[in-house]
């Protein structure tokens, strides 16, 4: 018997990289009010930009460069307020990569609007940044239960980069996929036809 369901990836007994993205965005992607992320890159990329070097990792959120304008209308709610020390990130949601695109028309970010929380403002700018195009990462969203992994913030974690090495890895066990398999279907299928 076959499905058009999408099959839940197995997923690794241990994750070793991190994602930062703003806070805001995590908890969109956590509540499941969002299935996708829009990356340049950032400054400690260099030119090259982001590299969509990774398919499985934790989210790392993080409030540099996040401002209220940068997302789309007031937050219902402040961020996820962390219950760790002031100098702890708490990760808790692992992110598997189910779609990737390289975006190079602008026509194609008004496609995409509905399907996440940043303002126009904020992507346009991202689009435009350096040089035209944006990469499109649809994702599954599992979080972690009962409790997130804090982690004290190192040196190497700061700045304005994409992906961070955590050693050791932190263990999956508990992950929970944020959307079932009918609802992530129907997510996946409208930014395939956004994306076109």
């Amino acid at each position: 018997m076959t499905s058009d369901q999408p099959q839940r990836p197995r997923l690794p007994a241990t994750c070793g990289v991190a994602f930062k993205e703003w806070a805001g965005i995590c908890d969109a992607l956590v509540a499941g009010r969002q299935s996708l992320i829009v990356r340049k890159g950032g400054i400690a990329e260099g030119p090259r930009g982001f590299a969509p070097e990774h398919d499985t990792f934790w989210l790392y959120p993080t409030h540099v460069h996040q401002a209220e304008q940068g997302l789309k209308g007031a937050p219902a709610e402040p961020a996820t307020p962390s219950t760790g020390p002031p100098d702890t990130v708490e990760l808790r949601a692992l992110v598997v990569v189910d779609s990737l695109a390289f975006v190079a028309r602008e026509e194609t970010l008004a496609a995409l609007n509905d399907l996440h929380a940043w303002s126009e403002e904020t992507i346009n700018r991202r689009f435009h940044y350096r040089k035209p195009g944006l990469w499109v990462l649809g994702v599954r969203v599992y979080r972690l239960r009962p409790d997130p992994h804090r982690l004290a913030v190192t040196a190497e974690q700061a700045g304005c980069k994409t992906w961070v090495s955590l050693d050791p890895p932190l263990a999956t066990a508990g992950s929970e996929p944020v959307l079932d398999e009918g609802e992530f279907a129907r997510r996946r299928e409208r930014l395939g036809a956004a994306l076109g």
